[in-house]
C-alpha cells in the first residue's frame, strides 16, 4: 500500500508538469510587454535574462522526468528486496516451528539413526586413514630405495662415476698422468662413506660435486690441473651433474610432499579420535581412552601417543555395540515417565548426535587429503621421466636401461594407484557420508 501511494504521488507530479511549463513561458511574455511601455522615470531599466528557449524547456522537462523515473525504479527495487527478506525470514520461522512440533519419540528416533550413521562414518574414516597412511609411508620408503643415485655399477641406470670419468678422460684433452689421477679420484669418491651416507643429497650427485671440488682445488697446486683442463672437466661433468640434480630434486620434492601429507593425516587421525568420546560413553567402552585425546599443537605433527591399533579396536567395538545399546535405550525410553530426560544434553545420546557436524567436516577434510595422493605420485613420475629423457638426450643412459627404469617406475605408480582405488572402493565412504544429518541437533 505504501509503495502504491508513493507511485501515485509521483505520477500526479508528472501530470502537473505541462501546466507548470506553460506558466513559466507565459510569465516572461508579460514581462516583455511591460518593458515595452514608456518608462515612468528617466532611469534606464535593469537588463533581464533572456527567457529559455523551447529546446531548453523541453530538455529541462526531460531531465525532471528521468530523475523521477529513476526514483520510482529505486523505490520499486527496495520494495522487492524487503519482500524477499521477509519471505526468507518467514520460511525459516516456519521451518523452526515445524521442528518444534516434532514429538519426543520422533526426535529420539532421528537421533538414534543419526548417531548410528555417524558412528559408521567414524569407522570408515578410521579405516581409510589407516590404509592411506600405510600407503603413504610405503611410497616414501619406495622412493628412497628408488633414488637412482648409486655412484657405482649398482645404479639401475647404468651410470658409474668411475666408468664415466674414464670415458671423459678418453674423449677430452687431458694428459695421461692427470687423467689417471682423475680416475683414481673418482674411484676414491665412490667408496667414500661420506658420499654414501649423506642424507641431504643423492650419493651420485654428491660424488660428482666432490669430484669437481677436488679438481678445482688441485688446480691451485704446481702439479695440479691447469685452468683449461679444469674447464674441460667441468664441461664434461656438467650433463651428469644436471641429470642427478634433477633426479634428486624430484626425490626431495616427492619426499617432502608425502611427509607433509602423512603429518596432516596424523593430525586428522587425532582429531577424529577425539570425536569418539560420546560414542565410547554411549557404548559403555571400558578401556581408558584418555591417551587417544592428546591433540597436537596447531600446524604441528601429531605426537606418537596415539595408538592407532587401540583406536581401531575402539571404533570396531562402538560399531558392534551400538545396536544392543539402542535396544536398551528403546526400552528405557518406553518406560520413562518423563521421556524428554533421555534427550537431556547431559546424557550420552545428545552429545553424540550433536557431534555429527564436526565428524562430517573432518570426513570432508579426509576426502581432500585422499585426493592429494595421486597428484603427488603423478608429479614424481613425471619428474623422473623428464630427467631420464634428458639423460638419454645427453647420452648418459643406454636406451635399454632407460626403458627398464621407466617400466619399473610405471609399474610402481600403477600399483600405488590400484591400491589407492581399492582402498576407496571397499569402504563406502560417499554412501556412509550421505547418511549423516549434520544439522539435526538436540538441545
Amino acid at each position: 500500500m505504501k509503495f502504491t501511494a508513493i507511485a501515485a504521488g509521483l505520477l500526479g507530479s508528472l501530470a502537473l508538469l505541462p501546466a507548470t511549463l506553460l506558466a513559466q513561458t507565459a510569465a516572461p511574455a508579460a514581462t516583455d510587454a511591460t518593458a515595452a511601455a514608456p518608462a515612468a522615470t528617466p532611469s534606464a531599466p535593469a537588463p533581464r535574462p533572456a527567457p529559455p528557449t523551447a529546446e531548453e524547456q523541453l530538455s529541462q522537462a526531460q531531465a525532471t522526468v528521468l530523475l523521477l523515473t529513476r526514483r520510482v525504479d529505486s523505490l520499486r527495487l527496495s520494495y522487492r528486496q524487503q519482500q524477499r527478506a521477509y519471505n526468507d525470514l518467514g520460511g525459516k520461522f516456519t521451518s523452526y516451528l515445524a521442528g518444534q512440533k516434532l514429538s519426543q519419540s520422533t526426535r529420539f528416533s532421528l537421533a538414534k539413526n543419526n548417531v548410528r550413521a555417524t558412528a559408521d562414518l567414524l569407522l570408515v574414516c578410521h579405516s581409510r586413514l589407516s590404509q592411506l597412511r600405510a600407503l603413504v609411508q610405503a611410497l616414501r620408503n619406495a622412493n628412497e630405495q628408488a633414488a637412482l643415485s648409486s655412484p657405482t655399477d649398482a645404479n639401475p641406470l647404468g651410470i658409474s662415476l668411475v666408468d664415466y670419468t674414464k670415458s671423459l678422460v678418453a674423449k677430452k684433452v687431458v694428459d695421461k698422468n692427470q687423467g689417471r689421477r682423475l680416475v683414481d679420484l673418482a674411484a676414491h669418491l665412490t667408496t667414500n662413506s661420506l658420499v654414501k651416507t649423506l642424507p641431504t643429497v643423492g650419493p651420485m650427485l654428491n660424488a660428482v660435486g666432490e669430484l669437481l671440488t677436488s679438481v678445482r682445488a688441485s688446480s691451485l697446486s704446481s702439479d695440479g690441473f691447469s685452468a683449461a683442463q679444469v674447464t674441460t672437466i667441468e664441461q664434461g661433468l656438467r650433463p651428469t651433474l644436471d641429470f642427478f640434480t634433477a633426479l634428486d630434486a624430484a626425490r626431495a620434492d616427492n619426499q617432502a610432499s608425502l611427509l607433509t601429507l602423512d603429518n596432516e593425516l596424523s593430525v586428522l587421525q587425532h582429531q577424529l579420535s577425539q570425536l569418539y568420546r560420546p560414542y565410547v560413553q554411549l557404548a559403555a567402552y571400558q578401556e581408558d581412552i584418555s591417551a587417544y585425546y592428546t591433540a597436537p599443537p596447531a600446524g604441528q605433527p601429531a605426537p606418537s601417543a596415539l595408538d592407532v591399533a587401540n583406536v581401531g579396536r575402539m571404533s570396531n567395538y562402538v560399531a558392534a555395540s551400538l545396536p544392543a545399546r539402542f535396544t536398551a535405550l528403546d526400552q528405557a525410553f518406553a518406560r520413562a515417565q518423563n521421556q524428554p530426560d533421555i534427550l537431556d544434553p547431559d546424557s550420552y545420546l545428545t552429545p553424540a548426535n550433536n557431534s555429527a557436524e564436526a565428524v562430517v567436516q573432518l570426513a570432508q577434510q579426509l576426502q581432500s587429503l585422499t585426493d592429494r595422493l595421486p597428484v603427488i605420485t603423478n608429479q614424481y613420475s613425471a619428474a623422473i621421466r623428464a630427467a631420464i629423457a634428458q639423460g638419454q638426450q645427453d647420452n648418459l643412459i643406454k636406451p635399454e636401461r632407460a626403458t627398464k627404469v621407466i617400466a619399473d617406475e610405471t609399474r610402481r605408480a600403477k600399483d600405488a594407484a590400484e591400491t589407492y582405488q581399492q582402498a576407496r572402493a571397499s569402504e563406502r565412504f560417499g554412501e556412509t557420508l550421505a547418511g549423516v544429518k549434520p544439522l539435526f541437533k538436540l538441545y
